[in-house]
């Protein structure tokens, strides 16, 4: 009797829970935007029309456009965008049905287009301004008496602007950082010695300072040569922000190296590694060079054959101990 009415009990709680309950979707959001990253040379006084294309492959969300201004962060390509839209250049959405931080529903499957004034007035500095439009979701609405929960997402294409008169810009880069990360380091008197394992990859660090106004594409090789031996890696294409530092990569990209480190050198040699870097701006500019080295040593193989000597050198002294002796 007592466990039935405890069965009772339990399911009036579950009807009462689920009758008092409001119903909430889940919503997938699938937004892309194109172009990805725009770039372009503006003189004071003028303006041009940049033409964006929002697609849902979702469900249908609310959605809105918003220009903020962005900053680099670090040395990693991070970016820290801005709350409120700030700065000397002037924008406006140029479509007669969407206006700036004005939500419009978006239905699944859907393209919406947005055409994008840029002005610069007149006295307007030189140099880089950067930007970043966003096509952002809007919390949580109701529909039809149930709330629709909405996660908020925002896909965003950096708007990299620099106003010049000429046209003309000035590459001012710099090495920041070219270094490696041995295995073991120790100093003989002046000289510091780099001992790296040849049966691990190295980790190698190249990070390139930007000190201009104008952002720059750094271009070059690193190689690392023993011998007669040289290995070359292209340096991958990619924007160094204006007064900003980033650790370059190489081309291709290795999937598995953070993104604090250039890459992992494989295959170095036994005895002594030349890893030197060589890279410019461009047309017109200097080239810069950075150069390190490093001693290889099979670490690894040298250890594992210690090991079995050791192991080897232990079985025969436990047999020569333990020789049975002969009858007379």
């Amino acid at each position: 009797m007592k466990i039935k009415m405890i069965l009772i009990i339990t399911s009036l709680l579950i009807a009462v829970h689920y009758s008092l309950t409001t119903p909430c979707l889940a919503q997938q959001i699938t937004l892309s935007l194109d172009p990805p990253i725009v770039q372009t040379h503006i003189r004071p006084g003028k303006s041009i029309l940049v033409a964006y294309t929002v697609e849902n492959s979702g469900d249908p969300t609310p959605l809105q456009f918003l220009i903020r201004p962005f900053t680099p962060q670090g040395q990693e390509g991070a970016l820290s965008v801005g709350d409120t839209l700030e700065g000397p250049i002037l924008f406006s959405l140029e479509n007669t049905d969407v206006a700036f931080e004005k939500p419009f529903f978006f239905k699944s499957d859907e393209k919406r287009q947005a055409v994008v004034k840029i002005q610069i007035p007149e006295g307007v500095p030189e140099g880089d301004y950067y930007y970043i439009l966003l096509a952002e979701t809007v919390p949580s609405f109701s529909v039809g008496g149930q709330t629709t929960s909405i996660a908020s997402a925002a896909v965003g294409s950096p708007l990299l602007i620099n106003v010049t008169q000429t046209g003309i810009t000035e590459a001012k880069g710099t090495i920041a950082e070219f270094s490696i990360k041995p295995t073991y380091t120790f100093t003989f008197g002046k000289r510091i010695f780099r001992i790296v394992d040849t049966g691990i990859p190295l980790p190698l660090v190249f990070s390139i300072r930007n000190a201009g106004n104008t952002l720059i594409d750094p271009q070059g090789t690193i190689k690392v040569r023993a011998g007669k031996k040289t290995t070359s890696y292209d340096i991958l294409p990619q924007h160094i922000l204006s007064n900003s530092q980033r650790i370059v990569k190489i081309n291709p990209p290795q999937t598995d190296v953070p993104s604090n480190q250039t890459a992992h050198l494989s295959g170095l040699q036994l005895g002594k590694n030349t890893i030197t870097a060589s890279v410019s701006f461009g047309e017109n500019t200097p080239t810069l060079l950075a150069q390190t080295d490093c001693i290889g040593i099979p670490i690894r193989l040298f250890t594992l054959s210690f090991v079995v000597l050791v192991l080897c050198g232990g079985v025969v002294v436990f047999a020569s101990k333990h020789k049975p002796l002969k009858e007379e």
